[in-house]
């Protein structure tokens, strides 16, 4: 299954829908009409739809605006991601193949914005999204240390109890 272009979405709807994802939210009204002007951002997925694929060219992100979805590397469940989030946001800043494979888990609307999109927001808008998306990044990366550490305090208990049952 491959994800559809929504058209039908009216530029004060789109105003709307950006308003309400972090990455947007501190963008000025009229930066945010700048990216409702520009048509085919929207995407709908079907639940179990695939709309990344780790190894892929594909250099956009995509912004979740309603929705679930999964994120695979390797084929092994990494995260799940959530409205208000994005994902593909390494790709986008890198321009390197795609690290991971996402799909949806319920139906979703999504913003997908690649460089020919971002290139038309005033530089200004562009660096809020800049650093809205380090900020991600940055957050991701936490979550991620946190587990890290959950993981090793696990194993050091499991070493301590085989070590003390071998005694």
């Amino acid at each position: 299954m491959t994800i559809r272009t929504i058209n039908a979405v009216s530029e004060l709807r789109a105003v709307e829908l950006l308003s309400r994802a972090p990455l947007f939210k501190t963008l000025t009204a009229d930066d945010k009409r700048v990216f409702a002007s520009m048509k085919g951002l929207f995407r709908y997925a079907r639940a179990e739809t695939m709309f990344i694929e780790q190894g892929d060219a594909d250099y956009c992100i995509y912004v979740i605006m309603s929705g679930k979805a999964q994120v695979h590397k390797d084929g092994v469940l990494v995260g799940e991601v959530a409205a208000g989030q994005f994902v593909g946001e390494v790709a986008f800043v890198t321009r390197e193949l795609r690290s991971a494979s996402v799909s949806a888990i319920s139906d979703m609307v999504l913003l997908r914005i690649d460089a020919e999109s971002f290139r038309r927001l005033p530089i200004r808008a562009r660096e809020i999204v800049k650093d809205k998306m380090i900020e991600g990044l940055h957050h991701r990366i936490e979550r991620m240390n946190a587990e890290i550490m959950n993981f090793r305090n696990e194993l050091t208990r499991s070493d301590d109890k085989q070590s003390e049952s071998s005694d």
